[in-house]
């Protein structure tokens, strides 16, 4: 089951990738790939995972506070 989410949030955010490029909220211009190579594409791919992050949370309901703790307790193994 979570290889499956995780196949599935990963289709989600390649889709998500044009738009973050064309929404205007980076200057493209700005960006150089000789001076700062890894800085945009890490960037684009932080929001990504945090957008898609936030679908799971659980936010407003009554597991929000175990998922909350569970994922603290889980990041401490990875």
């Amino acid at each position: 089951m979570v290889t499956d989410m995780l196949n599935i949030a990963n289709e989600a955010m390649i889709n998500k990738i044009d738009k973050a490029l064309s929404c205007g909220a980076i200057d493209l211009d700005d960006w150089s790939e000789d001076c700062n190579p890894m800085v945009l594409p890490k960037c684009i791919i932080i929001a990504l995972l945090e957008d898609e992050a936030d679908q799971y949370k659980a936010a407003g309901t009554k597991f929000e506070k175990q998922v909350k703790n569970e994922v603290k307790n889980l990041k401490y193994y990875l």
